[in-house]
């Protein structure tokens, strides 16, 4: 069977994951590209008799070395064997998407633009003549709608001819910059990639083309002829670039209707962007977000709560053999992971991926800035603490949008305090669940509290800048279902593969200590945390557990303590509780994560600062209560 490699390239909030549901479906792998953090996701669908993969690369703006995102892409794009390329571009911004297509261009790799959003060009008054940008760029120009899947079958009949096709168009520099590409390529050795091309990226200063030179007297003669003749050539190439894409763009668009005032979209941002209103919108939002998450959650959770307890009785083991025990203690694991975490881990994701895909998070981000600039925090620090909503561990990765490592140690820190999808699932499944949803409210307004207070003792210690915030806001969209779905799936499988095990590997743990009657022997050491807390002893065992996993935490809280706990524990003790384990400890992931980025001291140090917070905080706020 022939065999086809396609690459997916285009910015941001393009639709390329759209685009690769459609043309495949959900079914996708999803991997860190070797030797880097950076997500790749690859895909296998085979269409009249041929095999194609595709491989869905980083947004990026351009194909260069600056970003970890634009690294990979330029690896992938000009290292490994590929067939062709999709530029997915976006109909209402083409000039942008057309830069990248011709940085791709140059390298001969055939290409073909999968133009979307056309509908939402169209109602802006906009239409692009695809006819004449093909006959332009020799490449084929097919509109498509993944929603509709419009245009996909005829997307992917023209990657069948793909291999076939030859680049024609030609990027034609100043003479200054065609004489120093003849000068570089004189000195070039045959490769696969085109002479004229590694001689660009070379006047680029791209260092990892630097290698083709091979002698680096080569390397340095041309460096010095080119801070001597030419000093700004990088700027004069890209300048070339952006003039040649912005004129295809110009000739291949028609302004059918100029659209008077307001779009919706501008109506919309006026309010949720407003600097007074905005933040209060924004909490409202959230506030009907997470009420959302409790109502269905403690919905579903009692629904599977009867489910598995059902299969549980009529499982009925009772014997105290110790295969026994620790198969019943294993299934309880089970059943408290399905009924409590579960819920609560899959809600969260798809209403997280339903305000990504509406366009509405990029917007909580603004606010969030305005709001916790005034106490110090950079205005970059907000990427990486919206991510954190999702998981800790790529929110760490993402620091490394600020400019110094002092940065990003700081911000960093702060994800102690953000609510991930295992920390939301605590405070709903076990504080929102069995305390009510007012106690849940209490936590959730204890970590920002808490946030706060950390803020202004941190910043007494890091003199961090106030960088400004520069994001690009996508445009408001109908969210698709399916990608919602999918993207819910993606981001929790770990939590069916990882931690349900896990659950029952502790279940049947603790069975076996329980059944030997040396638990106090585990939970005794620490008895004076749990103290301090104002919690039984063998509470120890889930906040423990949760080092390894937070989605842990509530399932083995129901293991030690059984499925009633409102019966076990007072109200003020759950909130203890659900304060003590969503602040400070990380699980062992992010810890590794923390150990990558900043090396295995700082993050030792900063666990440690954390953790000791966390529960030093808890417990003041527990004596507090009590004196009131």
């Amino acid at each position: 069977m022939d065999k086809i490699k396609i690459v997916l390239v285009g910015q941001p909030n393009v639709g390329k994951s759209s685009l690769l549901n459609a043309l495949v479906g959900p079914k996708v792998v999803i991997s860190n590209y070797p030797g880097t953090t950076v997500e790749v996701t690859k895909v296998q669908k085979t269409f009249d008799g041929i095999e194609m993969s595709f491989l869905d690369t980083p947004g990026i703006y351009s194909i260069s070395d600056r970003s970890e995102e634009e690294k990979v892409t330029e690896k992938i794009l000009f290292e490994e064997e590929i067939d062709g390329v999709i530029v997915v571009s976006d109909a209402t911004a083409l000039e942008r998407s057309l830069y990248v297509l011709l940085q791709i261009m140059e390298a001969d790799i055939p290409a073909v633009i999968a133009l979307n959003f056309v509908e939402d060009a169209r109602s802006k008054g906009i239409k692009i003549d695809c006819k004449r940008l093909e006959k332009a760029l020799g490449i084929s120009v097919i509109p498509i709608n993944p929603i509709t899947k419009k245009g996909i079958d005829d997307l992917l009949n023209s990657l069948l001819r793909i291999k076939d096709k030859k680049v024609k168009f030609r990027v034609e520099y100043d003479d200054h910059i065609e004489e120093a590409i003849s000068q570089i390529s004189s000195k070039l050795k045959e490769t696969r990639l085109p002479k004229r091309f590694i001689s660009v990226r070379i006047l680029e200063g791209d260092e990892d083309f630097y290698k083709y030179l091979g002698d680096e007297k080569i390397l340095d003669s041309i460096k010095k002829n080119l801070s001597e003749k030419h000093p700004k050539i990088d700027r004069d190439i890209a300048v070339t670039r952006y003039g040649i894409a912005s004129l295809l763009a110009e000739e291949a668009t028609q302004i059918v209707h100029t659209v008077r005032g307001e779009d919706i979209q501008e109506k919309v941002d006026r309010f949720l962007l407003h600097r007074s209103w905005g933040p209060v919108i924004t909490m409202l939002i959230l506030v009907i977000t997470f009420g959302v998450l409790l109502y269905l959650g403690n919905l579903l959770q009692s629904i599977l709560m009867d489910l598995t307890s059902n299969f549980l009785s009529f499982l009925h083991i009772t014997g105290n053999s110790m295969p026994d025990i620790v198969l019943a203690r294993s299934l309880t694991g089970l059943a408290a992971g399905i009924s409590i975490a579960l819920p609560y881990v899959f809600l969260f994701y798809l209403l997280l991926g339903l305000l990504e895909d509406m366009g509405i998070l990029s917007r909580f981000i603004v606010n969030a800035e305005r709001f916790f600039g005034k106490f110090g925090m950079p205005g970059k620090a907000f990427i990486p603490l919206a991510l954190g909503l999702g998981c800790t561990v790529p929110a760490t990765k993402a620091t490394r949008v600020l400019s110094s490592k002092r940065e990003q140690f700081y911000v960093a820190s702060f994800l102690s305090f953000v609510p991930c999808s295992s920390r939301t699932a605590i405070i709903m499944g076990v504080v929102g669940f069995y305390g009510g949803i007012r106690l849940a409210f209490y936590v959730f307004l204890t970590l920002l509290m808490a946030a706060l207070i950390w803020a202004f003792a941190i910043k007494k210690l890091y003199h961090v800048s106030r960088e400004p915030l520069l994001l690009e806001l996508p445009p408001y969209r109908k969210p698709l279902a399916g990608n919602i779905l999918a993207k819910g799936w993606f981001r929790m499988k770990d939590f069916i593969y990882v931690v349900i095990p896990l659950l029952m590997v502790g279940g049947a743990v603790y069975g076996i200590l329980d059944a030997y009657n040396i638990t106090h022997m585990v939970v005794q050491p620490l008895s004076v945390i749990t103290s301090w807390l104002g919690l039984p002893d063998v509470t120890i065992i889930p906040l423990t557990f949760g080092f390894l996993q937070k989605d842990l935490t509530g399932a083995m809280l129901v293991s030690v303590l059984g499925s009633n706990i409102s019966s076990v524990l007072t109200p003020v003790q759950i909130y203890t509780f659900g304060v003590a384990s969503a602040i400070g400890i990380p699980c062992i992931n992010a810890f590794a994560m923390l150990i990558r980025e900043f090396g295995f001291r700082r993050a030792v140090s900063l666990t440690t600062v954390s953790i000791g917070y966390g529960i030093l905080f808890a417990g003041l706020l527990l004596r507090i209560i009590f004196i009131f």
